[in-house]
């Protein structure tokens, strides 16, 4: 199972923690995997790469974190929390049809 963690600071956003395979299907054939990764990756790449928002990013096997720097101005802050928004409506569709193999979770940090 993937578990994905979105970690709030009061209202706002700041980062999300994905851990774990999903266990769909066998590696390369596992939709849900698949979909998990295409969309916690775009976020992250939105994130550093379009608006260049200061975080800390950790990749390892079946982990990916991402926490959004305290130092990031509030116009950057604010397109990170969008993309985040998108990032977790997405995951909340996929883990609609497929909740034995995804869950997404809310933790104030």
């Amino acid at each position: 199972m993937t578990t994905i963690t979105v970690l709030y600071k009061g209202a706002s956003m700041i980062g999300f923690r994905a851990k774990g395979h999903a266990g769909y299907a066998e590696h390369g054939e596992d939709i849900v995997c698949a979909a998990v990764s295409a969309i916690t990756q775009t976020a992250l790449i939105g994130i550093t790469e379009n608006i260049a928002c200061p975080c800390k990013v950790d990749i390892s096997d079946g982990r990916l974190e991402l926490i959004l720097d305290d130092q990031a101005t509030d116009e950057k802050r604010e397109k990170a929390e969008l993309i985040l928004g998108v990032m977790l409506s997405g995951l909340r569709s996929i883990e609609s049809q497929y909740d034995n193999y995804l869950k997404v979770k809310k933790k104030e940090v």
